[in-house]
């Protein structure tokens, strides 16, 4: 399971951020209440495929593609997210390592804006970037 590791390690470095700045990551994991007003961070993982390369099968590739959403309220303005994505394409650049438990990887492809999904109440604009690492398999039985 190296996607959870990829996605471990991405959150990690992810929350580190978050923490030094005066905005919110809205965790799956635990309840989370938007206050009025506020901008905030949702995150995902989008597991694309595994494959291996190496001949005895004792290594396996994983590449994926990881997105964090910028949700601000309604009339905020666009600059906003737009500044979060660029602080975000900082924190991830190409090649930024990401390691956890035996998976390395890296960064593959630049942070990418998405466009602008509006609701009534909130807009999110969502910003992304590939992954791609490798890990060995866990050993017989374990």
């Amino acid at each position: 399971m190296s996607h959870a590791r990829a996605r471990q390690a991405i959150e990690i470095k992810l929350m580190a951020w978050a923490a030094a700045r005066p905005i919110r990551v809205a965790n799956f994991e635990q309840g989370f209440e938007a206050r009025p007003d506020e901008t905030y961070l949702q995150a995902f993982q989008l597991p694309a495929g595994t494959t291996c390369r190496y001949l005895g099968s004792d290594a396996y590739e994983y590449t994926g593609v990881y997105q964090v959403s910028i949700v601000c309220p309604a009339g905020q303005p666009l600059a906003t997210a737009e500044s979060l994505v660029g602080e975000l394409s900082s924190l991830f650049r190409v090649d930024t390592e990401i390691s956890r438990n035996g998976f390395e990887g890296l960064v593959t492809e630049p942070v990418e804006q998405g466009p602008a999904i509006t609701e009534s109440a909130t807009y999110m604009v969502p910003a992304s970037f590939t992954y791609r690492g490798v890990a060995d398999l866990p050993p017989a039985g374990a």
